[in-house]
């Protein structure tokens, strides 16, 4: 599904969390073509350090090294200061703007490592932006994770990635695995069970479709 997306609407947000190979991220965001880069607050350091301007940095900026700021104020960049009392977090407040400005796929970077709290909070966060009709996934120097609900995705890498399914949300129903190495039909996963964890692509390619019920999908690349 998302090879079809147009690329004008595809955006790309960068959070504060851990980059381990700062030129491997470089490359995947150069080579997605995003129609638009959002920083939000410390995720602008990622970006001035591999050398890549964003369109846009949202936050209440206490987590931006000030030359940063500076650096990119001076390019231009649009900078959106938010309140440090707000309802929302710094990366509510970037999924909103990708909302009003019409993204119909959002990629997020560095949003791994660090406070397992805020871990936690941004895994949630692909939820909440698919419940918006957009597209999500998380992207990390190896891993990429997606969230599908009564949804089916083909999945693109190499023979030996280990893909997992686990179910969120509640059990997931009719879960179909195929080239994968352990296949599964219209398999019902209780919520919580590890029994979806490591399992491992056959080829270049697997598909994964649940018929009732939310999962996230990851995959780690070998």
């Amino acid at each position: 599904m998302y090879s079809d997306l147009i690329s004008s609407k595809r955006f790309c947000v960068v959070l504060n969390g851990e980059i381990s190979d700062e030129k491997a991220i470089r490359n995947l965001i150069s080579s997605n073509n995003y129609g638009t880069i959002i920083a939000v607050d410390g995720g602008a350091n990622h970006l001035h350090n591999m050398g890549i301007k964003p369109d846009y940095i949202i936050g209440d900026l206490d987590s931006i090294e000030t030359k940063v700021k500076e650096d990119f104020l001076n390019l231009g960049v649009n900078l959106r200061k938010a309140p440090k009392k707000k309802d929302e977090t710094d990366s509510e407040l970037a999924i909103l703007l990708a909302e009003s400005l019409g993204a119909i796929s959002i990629d997020i970077f560095a949003a791994l490592g660090g406070r397992i709290d805020h871990e936690i909070g941004n895994i949630n966060l692909l939820y909440y932006i698919l419940k918006k009709d957009i597209y999500p996934r998380i992207i990390s120097d190896n891993e990429e994770i997606y969230i599908l609900e009564n949804d089916e995705i083909e999945l693109y890498g190499n023979p030996g990635d280990v893909v997992s399914v686990i179910p969120i949300k509640g059990d997931a129903n009719g879960i179909t695995l195929t080239n994968l190495e352990y296949p599964l039909d219209e398999y019902d996963m209780e919520y919580s069970s590890p029994r979806g964890i490591s399992n491992v692509m056959l080829g270049e390619n697997c598909h994964i479709d649940i018929r009732d019920g939310c999962i996230l999908v990851i995959k780690n690349k070998i």
